[in-house]
């Protein structure tokens, strides 16, 4: 039995508080063999691997969940003991749904082990596909072609199968996001997996995390038709708004993800796919190169999963759920991770009286 309070004789709770940086920023919180991300050197990795090559070793999502979730390769999914949820209110928000599905599917789930907890997850984009059109889930061991199947109302092509599948790998894992870092907290506690997954959800759906895919398509469309790009896009700047799918918290080249998702649209769409996206993308790489000309900003993966997403036939609202249910394979790794070390995540907060 695992020791969930707050301190142990091997891990005695600290007397004296540390300040860190508002937001966390640079500051390490957990040890992980998930994944690494170098910033610096735009390099992410699985578990040691490069994610170019984890792209080619795992073609498919539901190939990848059960090694990224218990490390092994080739490690077979468990027989899932639950059963599909039904009854799921239809709420406008996608998110709120997805939620409210893994919490019901997971309600009578054995999930005892890192391998059930990777069988589970298998299950929910075609869960949450056969919420909307049941009849269009015609593959369901494929979760991308099920749940593009029920997403856009017709059958998917192979291509358009495939693309899904390098979108969700891609964005499978991305070490301690915010998100990431809920789920943490929230097996820290000894929570079920379903508890902290809609936890990872619900920090997901802020637009600052999840939402970028989204402002993307937005912006793009805000600037249809604009002769001098660079000006609009300065003028943007100007404004105090943010130029969507480009920089990142942590990056500081082009995202390698953003270079991988560039190649799935032209072999998706075409090379010419990109069209407008791609003057966008000049203009405003030359207007960033200007605006901070000492930090590097470049395309960042949320630019490309936008244009991705949208030839598949999705919807801007759409973009989030999309994600979310690609990054459910990373949080179920953490999940499990955190649960081995037993510790309870309990900082603390500076009170500070209003003057």
């Amino acid at each position: 039995m695992r020791n969930y309070n707050e301190g142990s004789a091997a891990n005695p709770t600290p007397t004296a508080p540390i300040t860190v940086p508002s937001g966390l920023d640079n500051v390490i919180v957990a040890t992980t063999q998930i994944s690494d991300v170098d910033g610096e050197a735009g390099r992410l990795t699985y578990r040691g691997m490069p994610i170019t090559d984890v792209a080619e070793r795992f073609p498919t999502w539901t190939a990848l969940v059960p090694w990224l979730v218990t490390g092994r390769a080739g490690a077979p999914p468990e027989g899932w003991a639950g059963r599909a949820a039904s009854g799921i209110p239809e709420l406008s928000d996608p998110m709120a749904r997805l939620a409210m599905l893994v919490l019901a599917a997971g309600d009578s789930a054995v999930l005892d082990t890192p391998l059930d907890g990777a069988a589970f997850v298998q299950t929910l984009p075609v869960q949450y596909a056969a919420l909307l059109r049941p009849q269009a889930v015609t593959a369901p061991h494929d979760a991308a072609h099920g749940f593009l199947a029920a997403m856009t109302g017709h059958p998917p092509t192979p291509d358009e199968v495939a693309a899904l599948n390098a979108y969700w790998v891609l964005a499978a894992e991305h070490s301690l996001n915010a998100s990431t870092f809920a789920v943490r907290v929230a097996a820290s506690t000894g929570a079920r997996l379903p508890e902290a997954l809609a936890a990872g959800i619900a920090t997901l759906s802020g637009p600052l995390h999840g939402g970028a895919p989204t402002g993307v398509l937005s912006q793009l469309a805000a600037l249809e038709g604009e002769t001098d790009l660079e000006a609009a896009l300065q003028n943007l700047l100007e404004r105090g708004e943010r130029l969507m799918g480009f920089g990142h918290r942590v990056y500081r080249t082009e995202d390698p993800r953003a270079r991988r998702l560039r190649a799935v649209l032209h072999t998706l769409a075409g090379p010419g796919s990109a069209g407008h996206a791609a003057r966008v993308e000049e203009a405003a790489l030359a207007v960033l190169t200007r605006w901070k000309p000492t930090r590097p900003l470049a395309v960042n993966v949320e630019f490309y999963a936008a244009l991705v997403l949208s030839a598949l036939g999705l919807s801007a609202p759409d973009c989030p759920v999309t994600f979310a249910c690609a990054r459910l394979a990373g949080w179920t790794a953490h999940y499990w991770e955190q649960r081995d070390t037993g510790r309870l995540i309990r900082p603390l907060a500076r009170y500070a009286a209003n003057p």
